[in-house]
């Protein structure tokens, strides 16, 4: 085996917390560099119920590194990423994209999370895990709104809550890759950098996403939705999938669906569909294009194809539809 391949996998171990002997303890540093990636991690256990994850890779291929833990479904994770930007897939249809403009808490539903990186991405970031007890221990009873649904005693998919990354974030987690400590002082200072992170992350999350207990959906996610509509309707020949509009408004797939319909009665695709129907439509009365050509415009390959959605929405084939609509007075 390589050295390169030899030290993949004992990340990987590592990730998995293996008890191989080969796996790298805590405290340790794994490095990598070959023709995949260059890349530095450390994993430490900081105190009970307190973990920290240090990152610092550059991609040379699009990669994907799958983490596991027996235990990761009784911690919430948290995720500040200082540079670039990795994509992770909770593996239980739950996705989100960590970028030095948005932090992450959540609560993984499984044992495994996928982190995948982007040819000739940095990424650099800090990662923590605190146990839920702890969590609930630290706050005496007096859980803010924004993290209820993360201390759940059972979750039966994954939750996110992503915030806006503010400066203080990215300053505490950029101070946990520090040197200036060792030993228990450097123990002591990453648990009250992360006491710190998890204060911070709570009241921007809190301050972003305030809403009347009767609100279907918050403050926050109404911007994220609309937003989530202009970037779906931007190209309507090569729109975003569900799964990447998702990741770029910071909201899981299932949420997004669920808020298109509360804002606009409508899943992300029926909105889709309608917009590009009712651009044709529009088309077809002020101008003198080709059936074919007003389909691909709209993002519809197969003329047949387009042709029976726009009888199943105006209640007659494009030619036959503006027929009438010249027929009449």
């Amino acid at each position: 085996m390589q050295q390169g391949e030899r030290a993949l996998s004992n990340v990987e171990w590592l990730l998995r917390e293996a008890l191989d002997e080969r796996a790298l303890r805590l405290g340790e540093r794994a490095m990598m560099d070959d023709d995949r990636w260059r890349a530095t991690i450390e994993r430490l256990e900081v105190g009970a119920g307190l973990r920290v994850f240090l990152t610092d890779a550059e991609a040379r291929q699009d990669i994907t590194i799958e983490a596991r833990d027996n235990r990761t479904d009784r911690w919430i994770g948290s995720q500040v990423t200082i540079e670039g930007k990795a994509d992770i897939d909770f593996l239980d249809g739950q996705k989100m994209s960590a970028t030095a403009e948005r932090a992450l808490l959540f609560r993984p539903s499984g044992r495994s999370a996928a982190y995948s990186l982007a040819a000739g991405t940095r990424f650099r970031s800090a990662g923590y895990g605190l146990e839920v007890e702890r969590i609930r221990r630290l706050l005496d009873g007096k859980v803010p709104a924004v993290l209820r649904a993360l201390l759940e005693n059972q979750v039966d998919s994954s939750r996110i809550v992503a915030m806006t990354a503010i400066r203080p974030m990215r300053q505490l987690a950029a101070g946990l890759f520090g040197q200036r400590f060792n030993g228990p002082l450097r123990t002591l200072m990453m648990e009250g950098v992360v006491l710190q992170l998890l204060a911070i992350q709570t009241a921007a999350a809190t301050q972003e996403c305030q809403s009347k207990p009767q609100d279907f959906l918050s403050a926050c996610e109404r911007r994220a939705i609309r937003e989530a509509r202009e970037r779906l309707l931007a190209d309507m020949r090569s729109p975003p999938t569900l799964g990447e509009l998702a990741m770029a408004v910071g909201l899981t797939e299932r949420r997004l669906n669920a808020g298109f319909r509360a804002l606009f009665g409508v899943t992300v695709f029926e909105a889709l569909k309608n917009e590009r129907l009712e651009h044709a439509r529009l088309a077809f009365q002020t101008g003198n294009l080709p059936l074919k050509e007003v389909a691909f415009r709209v993002g519809y390959n197969h003329v047949s194809n387009f042709v029976i959605a726009f009888k199943a929405r105006y209640g007659a084939p494009p030619r036959q539809y503006l027929d009438r609509k010249l027929d009449r007075p």
